[in-house]
């Protein structure tokens, strides 16, 4: 039985409100894609990469709510002269996962990569992260290659 998935409302991250949220999904993130934070990058650290994205792409860094909850967050951009776009995050809160935010959120990245005229969207995903992998392969991603020395798989959808 499919149920319907409540309207999630996207504003840009403001690190002046969502600075611990942001840290928070990041760090869980990881956990969920290698089983522990040792690819946490450190609060700080994550905090600098975020304010320069939020300058170049204030559109693709987005928290996901609905009503008051935060559902998710997404991290997403086009670099210059590219003609694909690319997913950093990609991330449902855990007591949400299961219930159709994902896709949601990915109907989202869709439209913010169209808006920039991208015509794929690529990302990372472990390959102990085998639910975001089904997920991923479950909406036409496919793996395009492995990173040399990496514990990644790059994987790319035409949009």
């Amino acid at each position: 039985m499919t149920l319907a998935t409540p309207v999630v409302s996207y504003r840009t991250i403001d690190l002046g409100v969502d600075a611990e949220l942001a840290v928070e999904h990041h760090r869980d993130a990881c956990v969920c894609s290698f089983g522990d934070e040792s690819r946490f990058q450190g609060r700080k650290r994550y905090l600098k990469w975020l304010e320069g994205k939020l300058e170049e792409f204030p559109d693709g860094f987005l928290m996901a709510f609905v009503g008051e909850r935060c559902v998710g967050q997404l991290e997403l951009e086009v670099p210059y002269g590219s003609a694909g776009g690319y997913a950093n995050l990609f991330y449902v809160t855990e007591p949400f996962r299961g219930m159709g935010f994902g896709r949601a959120l990915h109907d989202r990245a869709v439209k913010y990569f169209k808006s920039w005229e991208a015509n794929e969207i690529r990302l990372h995903c472990s390959p102990t992260n085998v639910r975001a992998l089904g997920f991923y392969r479950s909406l036409g991603y496919r793996t395009t290659e492995r990173e040399a020395g990496a514990t990644l798989l790059e994987m790319s959808k035409t949009i």
